[in-house]
């Protein structure tokens, strides 16, 4: 799968604003404005899949006005200070601060020599996910606050937005492999859902039973083993077994006692076994690269799915 990395490092203001512009608001109204002789503008924004990754960092006196987006935008603050205004609201922001830009109020930011993680994704796919795990329409999915529900959610957010620009760093193989930005994508997704307010933490959403037939388990086992090597969400195995994402949800749990996510897992770790078997570590073949091939992004948690699906660690299936 094609990453696209774009790097600037600018002190010319209109070469920052034409960047910006085209990264952050291509449809919407975008304004910069600084006063500062010494003005800095870095920016490292990384594209694979659907997820955006970027490091931002704006010397003192940055000043910039957003129009509401029309995708998720959040912002984690690295160093640095600064505020956003929204609304005559004024929000605060620093290291460690987490903050989703708006989709429905204009927003003013002033920035004093920050530097932002900031990750961007359709909301197409956070609908998705939160559709495959609710019985909710992806459209009826809507934000309300632009700051995490606590403490912890917010802190809980800092660390994924590290983990996964770590995943997208230059040396890091995540990125290309389709399985693996897909599930970061769907892992950023989920974090937000769980971070910001939203209508999928409405009590009063309770997954319902649903009903499907075993022989719609059936297709959609069939489904998952052929294409267990591709980025397939639950959406695509519902799709395929012809049924929607909350009864495939409740037949598997009727008829395998797991969830299509698990099974899928388990399917993937069937292949990296039998890679590891066929694999040749005189020729240079390791454990990562095969884990990374079947989409396990970090290789000390396949490792201990794999011992624990097959009683062995995965180094002594590769040494034969």
């Amino acid at each position: 799968m094609p990453v696209h990395v774009l790097k600037v490092s600018t002190r010319q203001p209109d070469v920052a604003y034409s960047v910006l512009k085209d990264l952050y608001c291509p449809h919407q109204r975008l304004t910069l404005a600084t006063a500062s002789p010494t003005f800095l503008c870095d920016l490292r924004a990384t594209n694979a899949g659907d997820l955006g990754a970027d490091t931002v960092r704006l010397s003192t006196g940055v000043q910039c006005t957003v129009a509401p987006v029309d995708y998720l935008l959040v912002t984690t603050g690295v160093v640095g200070t600064g505020r956003y205004d929204v609304g005559g609201d004024e929000v605060r922001i620093g290291a460690g601060s987490v903050f989703r830009f708006p989709d429905d109020d204009p927003l003013t930011a002033t920035w004093d020599g920050i530097e932002l993680l900031v990750l961007r994704l359709p909301r197409s796919v956070v609908g998705r996910v939160a559709s495959e795990r609710l019985p909710l329409d992806a459209r009826d999915v809507r934000f309300g606050g632009l700051e995490p529900v606590s403490a912890a959610a917010g802190r809980a957010w800092v660390r994924l937005a590290h983990f996964v620009a770590g995943q997208l760093a230059d040396d890091a193989p995540s990125a290309a492999n389709p399985i693996a930005a897909a599930a970061l994508a769907d892992l950023v997704a989920a974090g937000a859902l769980a971070t910001f307010p939203n209508t999928t933490l409405d009590s009063a959403l309770v997954r319902g039973p649903g009903y499907a037939a075993p022989s719609t388990v059936r297709r959609a086992v069939a489904f998952i083993d052929d294409h267990a090597s591709l980025p397939v969400t639950v959406t695509d195995i519902a799709h395929a077994a012809g049924v929607s994402a909350r009864a495939l949800q409740s037949a598997f749990q009727r008829h395998l006692g797991v969830t299509p996510m698990a099974y899928l897992r388990r399917a993937r770790l069937e292949g990296a076994h039998r890679d590891l078997q066929a694999a040749d570590p005189t020729a240079g073949d390791t454990v990562a690269d095969v884990a990374l091939r079947w989409g396990f992004v970090k290789t000390d948690r396949f490792a201990a799915a794999y011992r624990q699906a097959f009683g062995v660690p995965p180094s002594r299936t590769l040494r034969g």
